[in-house]
């Protein structure tokens, strides 16, 4: 069965299997694709979301990746680092500066459907040094967000172009501490990418399980095994399609 997927490009943060994990809670698959794997590699996909890095997107510190990304006719949404790279990338500008880390106060200015759902002002959580303090013609703003009551707002939290399908949030909806981020990344998935939920990890397991069937026919497989997740993973879907008798395994010690 063929389902609906995203993928999250990894720059690097440390939350990017968190994204396809709240992706795949929602029964949508979602795979981590390198940010240097070849642009052909995103074909199958019904949205892209770009993680967050320890990159400085104000300095051109943007992990070598191919901008042919751009040029796919998918949506698109960058959280953090992303966020920072899909506003530049469109003609919009990114300094160092205006860190913002913790909690703050989201002001959702206008109505859009990734904020379906939503209160117009939201709890989110922010990590970031370098800000974006303009966007291209084609973007507007969405949301800006204030770290206490009645401090300067930090405009272009939130920013999109419903025609080029691209949208940026600088927050880390991903993460628990904003509240209804789940909500946020649901709204990408369902209403703009238009991904249907058909995927489980049940359902994972037992396609794997045929396609194994189907590939390794009436042979034995032998696998080397280092204990580690993939491996072990690997040894135990093996076991499960063929059978222990056809499958044999020598342990590697690596260190």
């Amino acid at each position: 069965m063929q389902h609906d997927k995203i993928a999250v490009v990894d720059f690097g943060g440390q939350y990017a299997h968190l994204i396809a994990t709240k992706v795949r809670r929602l029964g949508v698959l979602a795979e981590i694709r390198q940010p240097d794997d070849p642009i052909e590699r995103f074909a199958p996909y019904r949205g892209i979301i770009l993680s967050g890095s320890p990159s400085l997107s104000a300095f051109g510190e943007d992990s070598g990746y191919d901008k042919a990304i751009y040029d796919l006719d998918v949506p698109i949404l960058g959280f953090c680092f992303g966020h920072q790279e899909i506003a530049k990338h469109y003609g919009g500008a990114v300094v160092h500066g205006g860190r913002e880390w913790g909690h703050a106060e989201l002001e959702v200015v206008r109505p859009h459907p990734l904020f379906a759902g939503l209160a117009p002002t939201e709890e989110v959580w922010m990590s970031h040094f370098d800000s974006v303090t303009a966007v291209g013609p084609e973007f507007e703003e969405l949301g800006r967000t204030a770290l206490a009551p009645g401090s300067p707002a930090h405009r272009y939290a939130a920013i999109g172009s419903d025609r080029l399908r691209r949208y940026g949030f600088q927050f880390h909806p991903e993460v628990d501490d904003t509240r209804h981020g789940s909500g946020m990344i649901a709204n990408f998935v369902f209403r703009i990418c238009g991904c249907s939920p058909s995927w489980t990890m049940a359902r994972f397991v037992e396609e794997e399980i045929e396609r194994l069937c189907a590939r390794v026919g009436d042979r034995s497989v032998f696998l080397l095994v280092s204990g580690g997740v993939d491996s072990t993973v690997a040894a135990r879907l093996l076991g499960r399609a063929l059978g222990p008798d056809r499958v044999h395994l020598l342990h590697i010690d690596n260190g």
